[in-house]
């Protein structure tokens, strides 16, 4: 058959040439080549790999001087206050150790040891109250030795929690070069070290654990309370702390509890505020609202006993939840505060003050059982030579027309709360800018009558009639039971 050019087609072996040995060997050679070099690099990758997931073992074992195999570690977890504890970790370490490396690695547990690489300290911000905050490493690995190197250890922190702003829980945990170190606690040294050195002793702090904001101007001055409460809340408090030596020697015990009782508006919550500037103890204030954001009972008073000599501020006890049987709902604390004040456990060297405005809302055997609460002090509404006190006080900063009446003013404010008292003055104030345009404030007797009889409508319209049923009487067994 002829082509399409009219040519006929070349033959076969001689249109393709034919492969010669030499051809097939370097064929076979390349081929070779590339499977070795593919071969050579899954091994180093695989190297690369295995090198990599070793990287925080090894370092570890090399610092130590020993494999991994003799390793010995412990644990310790940072809950609620892991802000105190860290910022104190880092002080304990910084003054017990010198620390010859600080990292992190994108696995830093004794666990978990698959891929490590080395990255950056993580950090979270702390917010640890009254504007304090802190930025504390949260994800982190200390390479430490103790003076003159007869004590190396490593110490990695590792946090559940990806929040920056979160506090809830990290991870501590030190590896020793052997297992029977391990019993050489270095948390014990460090929980010791927390309590006798760390930034909550002789503080002033919440159940929630943030520092209160207080203000440190305050005394006694700026309270008017009867002369016989003033020296029975001085005698009990400010005098226990100073006895606490001689009730030792005697082989007495060092633990005191004493309730406020008033209705609301006597000065129970301004006399704490100035109890914290008065004794010089670490205090924990106790209220509902921050119990429920922190510690329970159980909590706050281990804590208190670590830290003595303590003060346990527990305001407005009756709004705490379960602190009368009586009660549908009991929450528990009755029975958890009866335990913790006369228990088994002594509260050696811890100071409870309470305060309630309804004493009959409480147990019985809380509030009439010494040992557990010793004194009741009764806060009366002001007499009247203390509400002229009062009323002179809150307006000193104010000028006054001359026409003032003070007999008139005390006599409209009988049976008033120092609470009060203060509205009286706002409210003479609020009316005078209101009906005046003058920058100065000028009070007149008229003023305030008017203010008073304001808060005397008020005061009539807020009475209701509350009738409380008798306390049961108690089955023997009971009594036992509660005291």
């Amino acid at each position: 058959m002829a082509s399409d050019n009219g040519d006929d087609p070349a033959p076969l072996d001689e249109a393709t040439p034919s492969l010669g040995e030499a051809d097939l060997s370097q064929i076979s050679d390349a081929a070779f080549t590339l499977w070795e070099n593919i071969h050579s690099t899954r091994e180093e990758l695989k190297k690369k790999k295995e090198s990599a997931g070793k990287l925080f073992s090894n370092e570890v074992s090399d610092f130590l001087g020993v494999a991994k195999s003799d390793w010995g570690w412990s644990s310790n977890m940072f809950y609620n206050d892991n802000g105190f504890y860290l910022m104190h970790l880092l002080d304990f370490l910084d003054r017990e150790f010198t620390i010859q490396v600080q990292t992190n690695y994108k696995t830093n547990s004794v666990s978990y040891v698959d891929i490590d690489e080395h990255v950056g300290i993580r950090y979270k911000i702390l917010d640890l109250g009254r504007g304090v905050k802190h930025s504390l490493p949260h994800s982190a690995v200390f390479f430490i030795e103790s003076e003159g190197g007869t004590e190396k250890l490593v110490l990695t922190l590792d946090s559940s929690s990806v929040n920056p702003y979160e506090n809830e829980l990290t991870e501590g945990q030190i590896i020793y070069d052997s297992i029977e170190h391990q019993e050489q606690s270095f948390w014990d040294r460090f929980r010791e070290d927390f309590y006798a050195n760390g930034p909550l002793k002789g503080e002033r702090f919440g159940a929630d654990l943030r520092l209160l904001d207080y203000d440190p101007n305050l005394g006694m001055d700026d309270i008017i309370l009867d002369e016989k409460v003033k020296l029975s809340l001085e005698k009990n408090i400010a005098g226990f702390i100073r006895a606490i030596p001689a009730l030792e020697r005697a082989g007495h015990r060092t633990s005191r509890g004493i309730m406020m009782a008033g209705v609301p508006g006597t000065g129970k919550t301004l006399y704490c505020k100035i109890l914290l500037n008065m004794v010089d103890l670490t205090t924990i204030y106790v209220t509902r609202a921050r119990m429920s954001k922190g510690l329970t009972l159980k909590h706050i008073y281990r804590l208190a006993r670590k830290l003595s000599p303590s003060l346990v501020l527990i305001e407005d006890i009756d709004t705490v939840g379960g602190m009368d049987r009586r009660a549908i709902e009991d929450e528990g604390n009755l029975g958890s505060l009866l335990e913790i004040l006369e228990g088994i456990e002594p509260n050696t060297k811890v100071i409870t003050v309470v305060t309630t405005n309804y004493p009959q809302h409480l147990d019985e055997a809380l509030r009439n059982r010494p040992g557990r609460i010793d004194t009741f002090i009764n806060i009366e509404v002001p007499n009247r030579e203390q509400r002229r006190e009062m009323l002179k006080g809150m307006t000193s900063d104010v000028k006054l027309a001359a026409d003032i009446d003070w007999d008139e003013l005390v006599k409209l404010t009988k049976g008033m709360t120092g609470a009060y008292l203060r509205e009286v003055v706002a409210s003479a104030i609020l009316t005078f800018t209101f009906n005046c345009q003058d920058e100065e404030v000028i009070l007149d007797n008229e003023s305030l009558i008017d203010a008073c009889k304001e808060s005397r409508e008020r005061m009539e319209k807020s009475k209701v009639d509350i009738t409380y049923e008798k306390m049961p009487e108690l089955e023997k067994d009971d009594k036992q039971a509660w005291g």
